[in-house]
């Protein structure tokens, strides 16, 4: 602090003379101090990594391996329930100050704690990015991918459970998951929030026009995914990102920590298929093998806990022969791949708002100094909606998002639009359009794919092959060419009109043929557009060994092995109706228990 204060009166020594320069370069100084304590509440927990790395014979009653959104809470609960030692490796470092800050998350991908996967190029998907390869951001470092996603927290449609169960996962209906949406809720303080009234206008904008064509207003009431409108929470505190690890190691007893520390293979008794340790190499290229003596808990993700088995020799024989890997257990493990995806489309508005720097400026001080203001927010994006396209039910297949750009924006819109993974051309046809209007986004988000992908092994170590196969189901298509629909309407709606809200075209060479807006302007366009909201589920799916599509069982065993639990995203059997954060901490609370009742109790949950 004392060098900040040196540099400043060197730099600049007149203005900072004299009573008044005193004190405003007290001023200075005290923002900076402020913006120093971002991280006084919470120190990262230690990295155990080069004490572990000179013992020879390390073992552990549990290896978890991924301190994601899945595995730091397991690591978290199950070394204070004295049931044994627990050794939680992770491929990454701790996350730096762009994660703190919500309204940075667009920054976090393809930083250093993003694994910025890409996708398989395809012909029928993904054109108007680079290389026709959508990008993957998963997170890379503590807490995973709830380093760098959107924060929201929703919980789902009961029907998404229910279904679970019904597929062969007894103790997987809603009623039985309640108490664990119940419990993390508590853990992130949610009852404690209090909201006095929409803080944003489009909030209110775009309610009223949902209400006008006959949808209800949640506002803040509820996490579930019901037809209609709702604010969602976000895993925030203080104005500051939540994300799991925080909440879940910061008391942890029974635990070491790996980072930077990439598992390259769990190691089976040939006789027994019994995991019995997991071969980690550190960045420092020291490899080491830890034993483990109770189970082995993969909590790698939908993209890495399948390339994991698969190099460890579970997974679909003649594929793992192709690689020269030996099978231990023919399963179909990477299948079954499902995604949301979803696309933009631009509104023009009357407000013609823009955002001086100035105004960044001033906003910036403003969080610095105590953590409120538009940068302890992600804008409208936490702003949600939901409805069914067929109208014959209450359980919805499409969600909508928002997002919010002023008119000729210089300081997210090109950032965002490259983060994705669009190519020039769709860059700049959007930034044409905002150089005339400030724009309103709406994303129609499709919840329920019939499409499904793969997670394919590649000769790059960590970085497998990912076949998205989007848009592949002519029903796809359907639903969010009804979703289009639905936008047009609310387009028409008075709400929309008195802001002189319209949907604007966009310039894409490919579609140029099509007149816009009719489907097939809006069928290019998707195939254009469209793109992840980073919710891969289901490459390990759980269900009947009878199933033999499923690759775990209800209690999260692996089909065939023993001591080798997945819980991650990659158990769930169908995505769930919604963003995938607070489903897949549920199969974190549930496995817990799980462990605890075996381990502790010796009793099977």
């Amino acid at each position: 602090m004392d060098s900040v204060r040196t540099q400043l009166l060197n730099s600049c020594p007149l203005p900072f003379s004299g009573n008044s320069g005193d004190i405003f370069l007290k001023a200075i100084m005290g923002v900076v101090a402020a913006h120093c304590s971002i991280f006084d509440d919470y120190q990262w927990p230690p990295d155990n990594a080069n004490e572990i790395l000179l013992n020879t014979d390390a073992s552990y009653d549990f290896i978890i391996i991924g301190a994601g959104s899945a595995g730091s809470l397991v690591a978290g609960q199950v070394s204070n329930m004295n049931i044994g030692s627990v050794l939680l490796v992770e491929a990454g470092d701790d996350p730096g100050i762009d994660s703190e800050v919500p309204a940075f998350l667009f920054l976090n991908q393809n930083s250093d704690i993003d694994w910025n996967y890409k996708t398989l190029s395809s012909d029928n998907s993904c054109l108007g990015f680079v290389n026709k390869s959508c990008i993957w951001s998963k997170g890379k470092g503590m807490g995973g991918s709830s380093s760098i996603n959107a924060m929201i927290y929703v919980r789902g449609h009961e029907t998404d459970y229910d279904t679970w169960e019904e597929l062969g996962n007894p103790g997987w209906k809603y009623e039985d998951l309640k108490k664990y949406f119940s419990r993390q809720e508590e853990d992130f303080g949610f009852s404690n929030v209090i909201f006095d009234k929409y803080e944003n206008k489009w909030y209110e904008v775009i309610d009223q026009a949902w209400e006008e064509i006959q949808y209800t207003s949640h506002k803040y009431t509820g996490d579930e995914s019901l037809i209609g409108t709702r604010k969602a929470k976000l895993v925030t505190k203080n104005g500051k990102r939540l994300n799991t690890a925080k909440v879940y190691l910061k008391n942890s007893k029974q635990l070491h920590i790996m980072k930077n520390s990439y598992v390259q293979k769990i190691y089976f008794e040939t006789t027994t298929k019994r995991a019995i340790g997991v071969q980690i190499k550190h960045n420092n290229d020291k490899i080491i093998n830890v034993k483990s003596k109770k189970e082995v808990i993969l909590s790698a993700g939908a993209v890495a806990t399948p390339d994991l088995l698969m190099r460890s020799g579970i997974g679909p024989k003649a594929h793992l022969e192709s690689f020269g890997i030996e099978c231990l257990n023919d399963l179909e493990v990477g299948k079954n791949l499902q995604d949301h995806i979803l696309f933009p489309i631009f509104l023009k508005t009357n407000q013609n708002d823009t955002l001086s720097s100035e105004n960044i400026v001033l906003f910036l001080m403003q969080y610095m100094l105590n953590r409120s203001g538009p940068f302890s927010t992600i804008g409208i994006t936490d702003f949600t909606g939901f409805i069914d396209t067929k109208y014959s039910s209450d359980y919805p297949d499409i969600q909508f998002h928002y997002t919010y750009f002023t008119k000729k924006d210089t300081f997210t819109l090109k950032s965002y639009l490259e983060g994705i993974g669009y190519n020039h051309e769709i860059i700049q046809a959007i930034e044409d359009i905002n150089n005339d209007h400030d724009l309103v986004g709406i994303y129609p988000t499709l919840l329920h794919p019939k499409s499904r992908g793969s997670i394919l092994l590649s000769d790059s170590v960590s970085r497998p092959i990912i076949q998205t196969n989007y848009l592949q189901h002519p029903d796809d298509m359907n639903s969010l060419i009804k979703a289009v629909e639905f936008v047009h309407k609310l387009a028409n709606t008075t709400s929309f009109r008195k802001f002189g809200m319209d949907i604007l075209p966009l310039r894409i060479s490919s579609c140029k043929t099509y007149s816009f807006f009719t489907r097939n302007y809006w069928e290019c366009y998707i195939r254009h557009l469209a793109t992840t909201i980073y919710h891969p589920v289901g490459t390990a799916k759980m269900g009947l060994k009878e199933d033999k599509s499923s690759v775990v069982d209800h209690k999260l065993l692996v089909h065939g092995s023993k001591n080798l639990r997945v819980v991650d995203a990659s158990v769930m059997p169908l995505i769930p109706s919604g963003n995938t954060m607070a489903p897949t901490l549920v199969i974190a609370q549930k496995a817990v228990d799980i462990l605890v009742s075996k381990h502790k109790f010796n009793d099977e949950l």
